[in-house]
């Protein structure tokens, strides 16, 4: 009696597992493929939270801020108004790296090669006229004749006091490289609203503004028939000479109708009000910012016209490239249809698009190869046992020996019976079971003797 080793009915694999562990190993590569150029090429999320400098809480630069930060505020940006003695101080800031200053307001007129280098420019927000109102019955229009008397020019580190003395150094009546010494004027540097009410106590004898119409100690003094503004008869050499300074014309009776306050037109000159950052602000601000002053100063004021400002016209600064995208697109579509932090994200992840295209592309190709590769190879490896079957045929096999190989013949046909796989290839299946009948039926004929075993291998 022969011995045939046991047979062992095979635990059959379903076919979800085994395709749940392929389509894991896939998108495990698909996630590593994502954080790499996620880890190199995506910058960091934009903050939260931006400090911008002012100037004083009385002046028009922190009223606007506080409107940009309920403008900001919808969107989730916290600003944080930082209230300074002025422009000159908020270049300082802004050029201070632990400063934590983002973003200022500044003032035409008062940068030098070395800012322009270092900071870029938003735009330009609104136009900033310089106030000259001075006291007596005399009419005056022309700085030169300031001379002698005391004039307000506004505190140290104020756009004001540094486009004050500019112009007087250029009328004379002080030493250009700064020294106040040989100055024919007695310059006072208060603060404009200290300055604002001792011109109409009769104190000063003028005093220099730079401010928005809006400004309440302006219109104070305008209103104020004591006072007197100065127009300013040499508008155009003032430009052509002074760059950064455009001319303005208040009409007779854009203060007051009924009275027609003022009296006939006045000439005025004027730097603007800009919004200024450091070379790496956040690009994803920019049009953040640039939308909620496009709201704050779209409309026009009593010296703008409607959509005149913001502008990328009337700065000394270079002007972003993200703002100037803006000017002459608008808002990117991304923040028109989703909320800011979103877009935001959206936005940053598209440069990772060109990396994971070139990461993914030979994961693409080789997924269908790799597929077709895992279902033939639970065809293909059976193929190992009958080609050792078949070499033990050719050194000759004893009765007991063939038994075995019987057995173990029986056993796999029973395994690949059970063995799942696609359609499509169910000839390659059955071409292996047809293989392994064959095997089996040439074992019995050997064992039962019909025909006659193969020769010893010498």
């Amino acid at each position: 009696m022969s011995t045939t080793a046991p047979v062992t009915p095979p635990r059959p694999t379903p076919r979800q597992e085994s395709s749940f562990t392929f389509w894991a190993i896939v998108i495990g590569l698909c996630l590593a493929a994502l954080i790499v150029p996620y880890m190199l090429f995506v910058e960091a999320p934009p903050p939260r939270k931006i400090v911008i400098a002012t100037g004083s809480k009385a002046g028009a630069y922190s009223q606007y801020a506080e409107k940009y930060a309920a403008e900001l505020r919808k969107e989730g940006l916290t600003l944080e108004v930082r209230e300074t003695r002025g422009s000159v101080e908020n270049l300082q800031l802004l050029l201070d790296d632990n400063s934590g200053v983002d973003v200022a307001m500044v003032q035409g007129g008062i940068a030098d090669s070395e800012d322009r280098e270092r900071l870029r420019c938003l735009g330009s927000l609104y136009r900033e006229p310089l106030w000259v109102f001075y006291r007596g019955e005399k009419t005056l229009d022309r700085l030169s004749e300031l001379a002698g008397k005391r004039v307000g020019v506004g505190p140290p580190g104020s756009g004001t006091y540094a486009i004050a003395r500019q112009l007087l150094a250029a009328n004379g009546l002080m030493d250009p490289a700064g020294s106040t010494e040989s100055a024919r004027v007695g310059l006072v540097t208060d603060s404009v609203t200290t300055s604002a009410k001792a011109l109409q106590k009769g104190e000063l004898d003028a005093a220099f503004f730079v401010a928005a119409f809006e400004a309440d100690y302006i219109k104070a003094l305008l209103n104020d028939d004591h006072v007197r503004l100065l127009s300013f008869v040499q508008h155009e050499a003032y430009q052509r000479r002074f760059r950064f300074l455009s001319e303005v014309t208040v009409p007779a009776g854009l203060v007051n109708l009924g009275q027609n306050l003022p009296r006939q037109d006045i000439a005025l000159v004027a730097p603007t009000a800009m919004l200024v950052v450091r070379k790496d602000f956040q690009p994803a601000l920019v049009p953040l910012f640039l939308s909620a002053a496009t709201r704050v100063h779209g409309k026009g004021d009593e010296l703008s016209n409607p959509g005149e400002f913001p502008s990328a016209a009337f700065t000394d600064f270079p002007v972003s490239e993200d703002a100037r995208h803006y000017y002459k697109s608008g808002p990117p579509v991304l923040q028109r249809i989703l909320p800011f932090w979103l877009a935001s994200l959206v936005d940053r992840l598209k440069v990772m698009l060109i990396p994971l295209v070139v990461l993914l592309m030979p994961l693409v190709r080789a997924a269908p190869p790799l597929a077709r590769w895992r279902i033939r190879r639970k065809i293909y490896l059976w193929y190992a046992a009958l080609r050792e079957i078949d070499k033990k045929l050719v050194t000759g096999l004893s009765g007991t020996e063939l038994d075995l190989e019987i057995a173990r013949l029986r056993d796999i046909d029973y395994k690949v019976a059970v063995v799942d796989v696609p359609l499509s290839y169910m000839d390659e299946l059955y071409r292996l079971r047809l293989h392994v009948t064959m095997l089996q039926e040439k074992l019995k004929n050997l064992r039962a003797g019909d025909t006659a075993p193969l020769p010893q291998k010498m």
